[in-house]
């Protein structure tokens, strides 16, 4: 059988199954795909968590000791110092994002050829 999963995106390869067979092989695999991503997914949402703490974290400290008078030059100061911070952070959020979405589009391929399958073996069925 060709490959079915691309490598190195994870993404779905445009593939046309020509048999009853080759649509459990894809079902099968797009299976065991969905399963593997769960710990990919739960290491992303930890990146996630852990970028997220560390921006408010510095966030919270630069405003506390910031020199401004004024609460909102203080906030702004803290905004520009952390930066970098939150830039990490919307990189993990889109990242896990990213994995959440393909865990969508794998799940309904699979539905898809999971009624494929219901079909074609229906079909065989009644020629039997």
């Amino acid at each position: 059988m060709t490959e079915l999963i691309h490598s190195v995106t994870g993404e779905v390869l445009d593939y046309s199954p020509a048999n009853p067979v080759e649509v459990e092989y894809i079902i099968r695999e797009l299976g065991e795909r969905l399963e593997r991503a769960v710990p990919v997914l739960d290491e992303l949402q930890r990146a996630r968590y852990d970028a997220e703490s560390a921006y408010s974290s510095a966030f919270e400290t630069a405003k506390l000791t910031s020199k401004a008078e004024m609460y909102s030059d203080r906030r702004s100061e803290a905004k520009l110092a952390c930066l970098p911070l939150e830039r990490e952070l919307n990189e993990a959020k889109a990242k896990l994002h990213h994995a959440e979405r393909l865990q969508d589009a794998l799940k309904a391929k699979l539905s898809g050829y999971q009624t494929i399958s219901k079909s074609l073996n229906q079909a065989f069925g009644a020629t039997r």
